[in-house]
């Protein structure tokens, strides 16, 4: 049986590897906080979707502190086991993107 612990851990991780992938792709230079800004929106539109607009805002207002008492944080060696898939499907949305971002090692913020 897999406990609550794993099922938020590796969701953490996956989805941080992901939009790791995601902000290399979208990124732009001129514009750094609109791609942060275009993130924190998806994600309030999914959650408001998934799970509605009051548990929403209450769990986007309570996660930097959660983070910060619980020091959640994406180590490299479990960034690298995602990688090889995340890459490929950055590469694939990099196809869309006006100016793709060149390849880069997938590696967590310090």
């Amino acid at each position: 049986m897999v406990k609550q612990d794993d099922v938020i851990e590796r969701t953490s991780i996956v989805t941080y590897a992901l939009l790791e992938e995601l902000h290399a792709v979208l990124a732009d230079a001129k514009n750094p906080d609109e791609t942060s800004l275009g993130v924190i929106m998806g994600l309030a539109m999914f959650l408001d979707e998934k799970i509605g607009p009051m548990r929403s805002q209450k769990l986007m207002t309570q996660a930097p502190g959660i983070i910060l008492k619980t020091d959640a944080h994406v180590t490299d060696e479990l960034m690298q086991r995602f990688a090889p898939v995340l890459r490929t499907f950055g590469a694939h949305l990099a196809e869309f993107a006006a100016a793709p971002a060149a390849a880069r090692p997938l590696t967590k913020v310090s």
